[in-house]
């Protein structure tokens, strides 16, 4: 790296799974942009993310804290100005913050102190329908749209367009240096739709299987979701035909990553820029029977996100296979920034991993989601799904219903094996050598008492050792603290 600190950019799409990557190991999805980035500086196939749901996900990698730190467990709960973040750090630090895409991370009271231009689009709402379907359709509550008609594409009528359109044009404007570019993106998110080419760009009968609706010893939200959404209604076909849809909308994002790749050597700013290709967590598309996300839900595809970072000046290493998490980005850029950390949190900077100056970082990952039964502020289906025309109206109407479907629950999980603990619902235990799908439910197996208990403990240790942060700064006025203060001070040994 130069003398001057480091550009920053951050692309992500939302809802990507890891497995929809080609230099993850998928032979069929086209993604040639990402693939060669990830090959040509620095990928990571074990990324995991620490909520299934998008705005958790979000505040975890912008904080280095764990949700329960602060409770930060719904999709309401944004950054406050009391609480630090990612972006107000690198504003403080000499950074110009231009943030061009979806929130679902800062209150608006949060906002001016951590970002100076969060550029705002008009488009036509209208168009976007609540449901493509009708209620007898087989295709109703699936989540999937098919084929996107070609206008919805266009700068006028997709947002995306128009948040790639922005990004560009303020790397097209000579920005002040350093900046940080910070792009989180609508797809691949559902509902499943895309216009042409990419709706047709993958073969069907190529696009791998889902695994299949096997629901014993499985948590009741996955026969609740099977069922109320109509996949229990859906062939094989059908399924793959959602997944190569969905495979499409991830094409058109790597279209996007590539121009935004283009202009920055078009503007003569990639020697400078340090990149950031990640996303917030993935989806079910198809396996187990279910579609979309859920927020107690902890299988891989749904928690495992690609990864891949460029550092100005430091050399391709090969994919790294060392778990890592959501929580390390935010050490990880203020480390490639130069800037210090000021408040306790629990990443770990990547940058040694990306300097090829260490192989390995932990030995676990941990991951949580779900609420508590009196928690009604987690539960407001209106505002998410004001009629039972829109095509989410099931998800949020299970999880407003049964409480006990998206129930407080966590999960450790390392290489060889994952652990789930649920306040009202079925505990899960996975071989993941043997079994990565994730099929066979262990739990309670006499023969697995043993790691069942020590990932068990671990999970316990590891809320006590991260409950809560104290913070950094004390309360003048406090008398007691005054006096032990000056105590320890006349106290202390002479060196």
């Amino acid at each position: 790296m130069g003398t001057r600190p480091p550009n920053i950019v951050i692309f992500m799409p939302d809802e990507q799974r890891a497995d929809c990557a080609g230099f993850m190991g998928n032979n069929v999805i086209q993604t040639p942009v990402l693939d060669k980035f990830a090959n040509d500086h620095s990928g990571f196939s074990n990324f995991f993310v620490n909520n299934p749901v998008c705005t958790p996900s979000r505040i975890a990698m912008f904080t280095g804290w764990y949700p329960h730190v602060r409770g930060h467990r719904t999709l309401w709960n944004l950054l406050r100005p009391d609480e630090p973040n990612l972006f107000r750090y690198l504003k403080e630090g000499g950074y110009h913050v231009e943030a061009w895409g979806k929130n679902h991370l800062l209150s608006e009271e949060s906002i001016s102190d951590s970002v100076d231009h969060w550029g705002t689009i008009e488009f036509d709402r209208t168009r976007i329908p609540t449901n493509r379907w009708t209620k007898d359709d087989k295709w109703y509550n699936t989540f999937y749209f098919g084929e996107r008609p070609a206008e919805m594409s266009t700068n006028t009528a997709d947002a995306d367009t128009l948040r790639i359109e922005g990004a560009l044009n303020f790397l097209r404007s000579t920005p002040s240096e350093p900046f940080c570019l910070y792009i989180p993106l609508l797809f691949p998110h559902s509902p499943y739709w895309v216009e042409e080419p990419y709706f047709s760009l993958h073969n069907r009968k190529a696009v791998p299987p889902p695994l299949p609706a096997n629901h014993e010893g499985k948590p009741k939200y996955y026969s609740d979701i099977h069922q109320s959404y109509g996949i229990d209604k859906l062939s094989e076909d059908d399924l793959r035909e959602l997944r190569a849809t969905y495979y499409g909308m991830c094409s058109r994002v790597d279209d996007q990553f590539g121009e935004l790749i283009n202009t920055l050597h078009e503007e003569h700013l990639w020697d400078n820029t340090a990149i950031f290709y990640l996303s917030d967590h993935g989806a079910y598309d198809g396996d187990y029977g279910l579609v979309e996300k859920w927020p107690s839900g902890f299988e891989d595809c749904l928690i495992r996100s690609p990864l891949a970072i460029r550092v100005p000046g430091i050399d391709a290493q090969p994919t790294n296979n060392t778990l890592c998490q959501t929580i390390d980005l935010t050490p990880t850029i203020l480390d490639i920034a130069g800037i210090k950390l000021k408040h306790d949190q629990y990443g770990q900077s990547l940058l040694p991993l990306i300097k090829g100056d260490l192989d390995t970082l932990r030995d676990a990952v941990y991951c949580e989601g779900g609420h508590n039964r009196h928690e009604v502020q987690a539960f407001e289906l209106k505002q998410t799904a004001p009629s039972d025309d829109y095509y989410a109206y099931e998800k949020f109407r299970i999880q407003t219903e049964n409480r006990n479907s998206v129930c407080k629950s966590s999960m450790i999980r390392t290489i060889d094996w994952k652990y789930i603990h649920r306040t009202h619902d079925t505990d899960e235990l996975y071989h993941l050598s043997s079994d990565p799908g994730e099929q066979t439910n262990l739990i309670d197996r006499p023969k697995h008492h043993r790691i069942q208990q020590e990932l068990s403990q671990r999970l316990l240790s590891w809320f006590v050792e991260t409950s809560d942060v104290v913070p950094s700064d004390r309360d003048s006025h406090n008398p007691e603290a005054a006096s032990i203060d000056s105590y320890t001070t006349e106290n202390q040994p002479n060196e």
